[in-house]
């Protein structure tokens, strides 16, 4: 298998859910451990809980990716029985991932949102807006394809419910190598004249650092002719929560049933509206706080976790279903998702999710 820095990985999730995305109360990245930390195996969790600290110790791998901050609030002692003894201890590091997981595009709550086979998603509470931007490249016709082949798997290109959305024009670029220069195609103190392309694709603002590296690593030139400008064409809303439309509307209790069937679920807690079920909003672990907005957008449901009790009263009052289909299992639901990302970004890597990783509630009789 092949070797990564603990930094390597925190750039390949950087380039599908930029750390930039997490909220200022949270704790995203490398929170134990070096970035220049070799890491020959890596597992993927929820939680860096005490008995994925010691599989990952026992298997042989260097790093935890957890999704949960092993380090939250300030830490005014360590104790053996923590967690950040034992991961520190075995010389473990531990990345994590959060709140930009929760809100990045393709992230939990979008992974939720098709699971529950929703339609015309949308975000139910937007946090940032962002303008997509135009890459426009210059580069030797033969080797156009490989860059828009890159650019494209970095995330170019996606429009609405197309990918890979390009304009290409052909042209003749000219460029004069200088002394120190070791130019892919021509003599230094000699004009050039090379028959080019230019390719243009739009890119969402979560994949502008993936894209220009996808650019930059199979652009054949020494130094790349691009422009990167802003549109007015689309923004792009990030945030927490989804919400969609079912495909036709069912009855609350048939809405449980289905939830508690996608989501493998033992049993679960809801309040039935007073509705059929056509629209649905959701957010990945505690969204209870998201009731009225859910509501005010037309939605008959609400499917979260840990929800309070006042908040289920207040359903009552709304006549709105609410589902607590739990908070792991709510966003366990990202653990392959982010498997596959980080072996697509390091190839050759060995990542596994953890066996350990268990929602910690038991239910009796379950």
């Amino acid at each position: 298998m092949k070797k990564y820095t603990a930094q390597n990985y925190y750039d390949a999730i950087d380039a599908f859910a930029p750390f930039s995305l997490g909220q200022s109360w949270d704790n995203n990245g490398i929170l134990i451990g070096s970035p220049e930390r070799e890491v020959t195996r890596a597992l993927v969790c929820v939680d860096a809980t005490a008995a994925v600290l010691d599989e990952a110790a026992q298997s042989g791998a260097e790093l935890v990716v957890a999704h949960h901050p092993i380090i939250f609030e300030a830490i005014k002692s360590i104790l053996e029985e923590d967690a950040v003894y034992r991961a520190i201890k075995l010389g473990l590091a531990v990345l994590c991932a959060h709140t930009n997981l929760d809100i990045a595009t393709g992230g939990i709550n979008d992974i939720l949102a098709r699971m529950l086979d929703l339609e015309g998603i949308e975000v139910l509470d937007t946090t940032k807006t962002s303008p997509y931007r135009k890459f426009v490249v210059y580069a030797p016709t033969d080797s156009v394809e490989a860059i828009y082949n890159a650019m494209s798997q970095a995330g170019a290109g996606r429009q609405g419910e197309y990918s890979g959305a390009a304009f290409l024009s052909a042209g003749e670029g000219r460029f004069l190598p200088l002394a120190g220069a070791k130019p892919a195609i021509g003599n230094v103190g000699r004009l050039e004249r090379v028959k080019e392309e230019r390719l243009e694709m739009l890119v969402a603002p979560e994949n502008e650092q993936a894209v220009m590296r996808a650019l930059r690593a199979a652009h054949p030139y020494e130094e790349p002719a691009y422009d990167i400008l802003e549109t007015h064409f689309n923004r792009e809303r990030l945030g927490f929560g989804r919400i969609g439309s079912l495909k036709e509307p069912v009855a609350p209790e048939r809405f449980a049933s289905f939830v508690r069937e996608k989501l493998c679920l033992s049993s679960l807690k809801y309040v039935p509206g007073r509705e059929p079920v056509s629209r649905v909003a959701l957010c990945g672990g505690s969204g209870g706080t998201f009731l009225e907005q859910a509501w005010k957008k037309g939605a008959q449901a609400l499917v979260t976790a840990d929800i309070k009790h006042d908040r289920l009263l207040r359903a009552q009052d709304l006549g709105m279903t609410v589902i607590d289909a739990g908070h792991y299992p709510t966003e366990a639901v990202v653990l392959p998702f982010l498997v596959e990302q980080l072996k697509a970004a390091l190839p050759g890597a060995d990542i596994r999710k953890a066996q350990s990783c268990a929602d910690p509630g038991i239910v009796l009789g379950g």
